[in-house]
């Protein structure tokens, strides 16, 4: 091979002791151009093999490879201002980055002053330094109007009738910062591909009395705000507060109060009933506080963990308002129970449980873990009312049973189930509850009593022959299986084994009332589908050409949710809206940012 920078052309030649350079072809002698080393060349060596030698010149002759050459201009003098000049703010370039920054400030909770930051200002510097800063001001009193303005159309076309058909559910609450006080709304509802849509539509300001009259008021005002009919109001979940309820009775909207509000009282009814229950959570709970007010005690604690091998968890400590904190806290002192009784045998501070004060609280958190299970179904995004008597049936059943796991807390269980039972005696007679569940194929008719079937099937007559099938409504060409297949492969829970009990199909004959058409009659035959891999939407989405009639009426009973946590989240926001650096902050912008952050990414940001 040949040494790098040497020519080719030197396999054919040899350079002899004189510098005189011989053709290895034909012996000839061929001058390099010049004597003087610096500037000889191998031109004449070329030469030589073209007029002599044409084969070997033409197979072995590389051409002369012209590489491209990067032409070091210097740049013009208007090539260097465009990189400098700022952009007009008219420009398309500007209002995509003044776009772009608003929604930053809305869906990621940042005060408006983020954009005078010094930090802020040095990044976009260096990013595009042709970009125009704006002020706060800019942001708050105009782009966020016009976002604002944006984002409220597209939503009106989804709360349209065509798209969300003629019944709409709705959730409100209200909340009260230091500085305002607000009402909030969120929208449910199945759309036209029965998908179940959450919308937030309002977070309004009050400034009156909460009175029964007052929210009442505000709530029909937001409904016009959004040109939605009162008609089409399916059901209203609220708490359970006097003033919202007479708000709603006033306007005489249908309205449900919130389940899990009601099953948090339900269990804090038993939690207070049972004196060694009352006990033994004040003692847990001061082992928790002691934890939460000592870095040392943590530092020694862990220290008891490692040694122990015992998981290094910190301790929970139970919440006031949420009555499944006193559950984690249970089940993270019985995973430390080791630890913190050599805690306690070391450092004092707090008196440890006995062993039969350890034994019940082990039961106790047996009993509440179905009930966390239950409060979970009921805040699910996805839940409809259909689940509320299904989990009342099961949680009756669950309280009612006896055995090892129940021993010394009998008497909060049995008040736990007098208060389950008249709780929610009204709900189990709701219309909207009721067919809810009957129109869900994941339950039917299963969780009623018998007694329940005849009034069922008169209100589904009297139902279907005021709502024809919605014609909005898209079904694919293909029906499905009804059936889904069942999940064999995990290890029920308690929680689920009751629910197969319930859900087994009626042994006795159900007294079917005249009249009741064919359509029902199939329904109410074909088997349940899978309650935790089966999705009712989908069903019936394949099924509607099969029970047109049905589907209709499964679209707006459907579409209700079990619980009003949708719109306590939406304070949850407004709490971190409402942060330090924007404390000031009005109640129409709090509002404006709430409404951006829930539904400019369910929008996708297309507007």
């Amino acid at each position: 091979m040949a040494n790098r920078g040497r020519s080719q052309v030197w396999e054919y030649f040899t350079k002899g002791p004189s510098n005189t350079i011989t053709c290895n072809i034909c012996t000839a002698s061929v001058s390099q151009g010049s004597g003087s080393l610096k500037f000889k060349n191998t031109s004449n060596l070329w030469a030589h093999l073209k007029s002599k030698h044409q084969d070997i010149y033409q197979k072995d002759a590389q051409p002369q490879v012209q590489l491209p050459t990067t032409t070091l201009t210097q740049p013009t003098l208007k090539q260097v201002l465009e990189k400098t000049i700022k952009w007009t703010p008219n420009d398309p370039r500007t209002e995509e980055m003044d776009k772009l920054l608003m929604e930053m400030i809305a869906t990621d909770i940042l005060p408006f002053s983020v954009v005078e930051g010094a930090g802020f200002k040095r990044v976009m510097a260096k990013a595009e330094p042709r970009y125009p800063l704006k002020t706060e001001k800019f942001f708050r009193a105009k782009k966020m109007d016009e976002m604002y303005t944006g984002v409220v159309s597209k939503i009106q076309k989804l709360l349209s009738v065509e798209n969300a058909g003629k019944s709409i559910s709705f959730t409100t609450d209200c909340w009260s910062g230091s500085n305002e006080a607000l009402m909030s709304l969120t929208a449910h509802f199945i759309d036209k591909n029965w998908k179940k849509v959450q919308l937030v539509l309002n977070v309004k300001s009050l400034t009156q009395s909460h009175t029964g009259q007052y929210i009442g008021e505000t709530f029909l005002s937001m409904l016009q705000e959004w040109e939605i009919d009162v008609e089409r109001v399916m059901l209203v979940l609220r708490d359970s507060g006097a003033n919202m309820v007479k708000g709603m009775r006033l306007v005489e909207m249908p309205d449900l109060s919130c389940s899990a509000h009601i099953l948090h009282l339900v269990i804090n009814d038993g939690l207070s009933s049972q004196r060694v229950v009352v006990d033994i959570l004040a003692k847990l709970k001061k082992i928790a506080t002691h934890f939460h007010h000592s870095v040392t005690a943590v530092q020694r604690l862990s220290k008891i963990q490692e040694e122990l091998g015992v998981p290094q968890h910190s301790i929970i400590q139970a919440i006031q308002t949420r009555w499944n904190s006193t559950l984690h806290m249970l089940v993270r002192m019985l995973e430390q129970k080791r630890a913190i009784t050599a805690y306690a045998s070391d450092h004092g501070h707090f008196s440890c449980l006995s062993a039969e004060e350890w034994s019940i609280a082990s039961n106790l958190a047996e009993t509440l873990g179905p009930l966390e299970e239950v409060t979970l179904e009921f805040s699910r995004a996805d839940s409809s009312t259909s689940c509320i008597l299904p989990c009342t049936v099961v949680l009756h059943r669950l309280l009612e049973s006896e055995g090892p796991t129940t021993r010394g807390i009998q008497t909060m269980r049995k008040t736990m189930l007098n208060s389950l039972q008249k709780r929610f005696s009204k709900v189990k007679d709701s219309k909207e509850v009721v067919l809810a569940c009957v129109l869900d194929p994941r339950y039917k008719e299963r969780p009623l009593v018998p007694e329940m079937l005849t009034k069922v099937k008169t209100w589904l007559e009297e139902a279907m022959e005021t709502s024809p099938p919605d014609s909005a409504t898209e079904t694919p060409s293909e029906e499905s299986d009804p059936k889904r297949l069942r999940t064999e492969d995990q290890v029920p829970s308690l929680l689920d084994s009751l629910y197969n009990t319930v859900l087994l199909p009626s042994t006795g004959e159900a007294v079917e009332p005249e009249g009741i058409i064919e359509e029902l009659q199939r329904y109410l035959r074909e088997p349940v589908i899978d309650r935790k891999s089966g999705n009712p939407y989908d069903w019936w989405k394949h099924n509607t050409n099969r029970f047109t009639r049905l589907s209709a009426l499964a679209r707006q009973y459907l579409s209700c949710p079990p619980s009003s946590v949708a719109s306590e989240r939406v304070f949850s926001t407004i709490g971190n809206i409402y942060e330090d650096r924007r404390s000031s902050l009005k109640g129409e912008n709090a509002e404006k940012l709430c409404f951006l952050y829930y539904n400019l990414p369910l929008l996708d940001w297309s507007y």
